[in-house]
């Protein structure tokens, strides 16, 4: 997951003088898409059944002999 230490951001101000926009290098705001994507499928699966490991192997032997 990126950290906001890795971030290279630039500031562009308004005419007043604040901060109003942020530009990114292209490659540091996919990868914040890519880790805020990962977090919503987290998000939406916290509450999925769980199965154990062998459950696991069982289902994949199962769906390669397919």
């Amino acid at each position: 997951m990126i950290t906001a230490d890795a971030l290279h951001p630039q500031y562009i101000k308004s005419s007043k003088g604040e901060d109003s926009l942020v530009v990114l290098p292209v490659k540091e705001f996919n990868r914040l898409i890519e880790d805020y994507n990962d977090l919503i499928v987290i998000e939406d699966r916290r509450n999925e059944g769980k199965i154990s490991l062998q459950e696991l192997r069982q289902n994949l032997e199962t769906s390669n002999n397919v």
